[in-house]
């Protein structure tokens, strides 16, 4: 009786072991679908400086989630002070504009007395406002000019030399390089659709519609940007370190649940170039990473943990790995737990070991990467 009840025991503190594992799994997997993406990194200490820029570290927010950077707190007495207000910027701002006076008469300048005409004795400035000048159109003609040698032609010779013109963006079109960089400005700055800028165009009198206007956009894009663009994806691949990521996104007209948008940019440090290129397509397969870098690349990529940064397909590239990638699966851990077990907690320490990291290297002084590789080699001894 006695071993059936002690067996009976061990098979309930099994299950309950089970259940508990089942329960952290599905919060888990909570947390990857419904949680932001990021986690909240506090701002550290006063008198120390973060890694992280501040646009950064709002960047790196998830809620209910509350881990800091580093080790050592302190208690600050925060003062808020009001930024004094800067003396005459607005009319400093007002002076460079061209100025239009305007001046407001009276209606009815007899005499409410007498009713003889008055006379004007002054005026005094009333207020000043910024105004915009509506958008117009004008029709602007190239007249080339030629020029005649008359000693040449005295001497038998016609020698008729003409000014060199420019080339039209577009040859006999309307659409000349002013409409299109303002029509591409509404379209990328401002997600404005082209059938939505007819409106626009067509009020300050260009016969537009949207169909002409995402076709010459596309043919300008193809003559002049799509030769840049390969230009600069040469440079990208000249590069030892580069960075590369993967943002999913809805297209209707695909026929797959997401495409892609595939980034990738030049370090911030040590870099010929500050570059950074957006690539549509509508996989994410690693096939990709070859196509954009080339296949033979040599240098550093670091990327998160995706299998299609694969050294099996680009054995002569190197994959790094980044450390907030890193800290973030161990995050995603402790929030699935709960308080009273963070003490007992490995994913708990490791964040714990993480944090000086981040903030020993924002303490490093360099000028050179051998220098920053000096520095990062003498931390990690000390």
């Amino acid at each position: 009786m006695n071993e059936t009840i002690e067996q009976l025991k061990k098979e309930n503190q099994a299950l309950r072991e089970q259940v508990a594992q089942l329960q952290a799994m599905v919060k888990l997997l909570q947390n990857q679908l419904f949680w932001k993406k990021t986690e909240v990194i506090e701002k550290v200490i006063d008198g120390q400086q973060s890694l992280f820029s501040d646009d950064e570290l709002d960047q790196l927010q998830k809620a209910k989630t509350t881990i800091t950077e580093v080790i050592e707190s302190k208690k600050s007495k925060v003062v808020r002070r009001r930024k004094p207000k800067e003396n005459g910027r607005r009319a400093a701002f007002l002076d460079h504009l061209p100025q239009v006076d305007k001046q407001i008469d009276l209606v009815d300048k007899s005499c409410p007395h007498c009713h003889q005409e008055m006379k004007v004795i002054g005026k005094r400035l009333y207020s000043r406002e910024v105004q915009l000048k509506p958008a117009e159109l004008y029709c602007q003609n190239l007249f080339q000019t030629s020029y005649k040698c008359p000693e040449c032609e005295r001497a038998g010779k016609d020698v008729i030399i003409s000014s060199s013109m420019p080339q039209a963006l577009i040859p006999h079109s309307y659409f000349s390089s002013s409409i299109l960089a303002k029509a591409a400005k509404y379209k990328f700055g401002l997600a404005l659709p082209f059938h939505r800028q007819r409106t626009l165009w067509q009020a300050v009198g260009l016969p537009v519609d949207g169909k002409q206007l995402a076709t010459n956009m596309i043919k300008v894009s193809q003559t002049y940007l799509k030769p840049l663009y390969q230009h600069l994806q040469t440079m990208m691949s000249q590069e030892h370190v580069i960075h590369m990521d993967e943002t999913p996104f809805k297209v209707i007209e695909e026929d797959k649940t997401n495409s892609y948008f595939w980034v990738t940019r030049t370090t911030n440090e040590f870099s010929k170039h500050q570059l950074a290129l957006f690539n549509y397509r509508n996989t994410r397969s690693g096939q990709v990473v070859g196509e954009l870098v080339g296949s033979d690349y040599q240098g550093l990529i670091m990327c998160d943990g995706y299998g299609g940064y694969s050294d099996r397909l680009y054995p002569s590239a190197k994959f790094g790995s980044c450390l907030v990638h890193i800290r973030r699966e161990f995050v995603q851990i402790v929030n699935t737990i709960g308080k009273s077990n963070l003490s007992n907690s490995k994913a708990q320490q490791a964040i714990s070991l993480l944090a000086p990291v981040f903030h020993m290297e924002n303490q490093l002084e360099y000028q050179t990467s051998d220098e920053k590789r000096g520095e990062c080699q003498e931390v990690c001894v000390n």
